[in-house]
C-alpha cells in the first residue's frame, strides 16, 4: 500500500486534471466531480492527518490547513446554489481552483515534508488508513448524492479531532 503522501498527492493531481478539464469544457458534471473529490479528500485529511499533524508537528499549520478546507467548502456550498454555466459560476469555480491549488502547494512543500521528518514511521500505516477511510467516505458521498444530497451537505458534517480545544 502506498504511503499517505503518495495517496494524497495522487488526489491532488486528479483534482488538478479535473479543474483543467472544467476550464476547457465548462461541464457542470466535471464541476460536481471536483466537489465530490474535494469533499472526500478533505474529510479524510481532517480526520486522519490534521489531528496528528497538529498534535505532533505544527498546531498552527494544521489550523491553517483546516481554514483553507473550510474556504473550499464554503465556495462549493455557494456553487451548488448557482446556475451552472453562469458568469458567477465560472468565476467562483476559478476562485475555488486558485484556493485549492494554493492549499495543495502548501501541503506538498511544507506539511508533508514536515510530517515525514517528524513521524517517519507513520507514513505507510497512515497510507493504509487513508485508503480505507477514503473508500468509505466516497461510498457515503455517492449514496448521499443518489438521494439528492449535495456534496457540501456531507462535507459540512463535523469531523472528530483528537486535539484538545477543538
Amino acid at each position: 500500500m502506498p504511503d499517505f503522501v503518495t495517496l494524497l498527492t495522487e488526489d491532488h493531481r486528479r483534482v488538478e486534471q479535473l479543474f483543467n478539464q472544467f476550464d476547457e469544457t465548462g461541464d457542470p458534471g466535471v464541476a460536481q466531480q471536483i466537489w465530490l473529490e474535494l469533499s472526500a479528500h478533505s474529510m479524510v485529511e481532517e480526520e486522519l492527518v490534521y489531528g496528528l499533524y497538529s498534535a505532533k508537528v505544527d498546531n498552527a499549520g494544521a489550523a491553517e490547513a483546516r481554514r483553507e478546507h473550510q474556504d473550499a467548502k464554503d465556495l462549493i456550498l455557494a456553487l451548488e446554489g448557482m446556475e451552472p454555466g453562469s458568469d458567477e459560476f465560472v468565476s467562483t469555480m476559478g476562485e475555488l481552483k486558485a484556493s485549492v491549488m494554493h492549499h495543495v502547494e502548501e501541503e506538498e512543500k511544507e506539511l508533508f515534508p514536515k510530517m515525514l521528518e517528524a513521524l517517519p514511521d507513520t507514513a505507510s500505516i497512515l497510507g493504509n488508513d487513508i485508503a480505507t477511510r477514503k473508500e468509505a467516505v466516497l461510498e457515503q458521498l455517492r449514496a448521499d448524492r443518489a438521494v439528492g444530497m449535495a456534496p457540501s451537505t456531507t462535507s459540512q458534517k463535523p469531523t472528530a479531532s483528537p486535539e484538545p480545544g477543538w
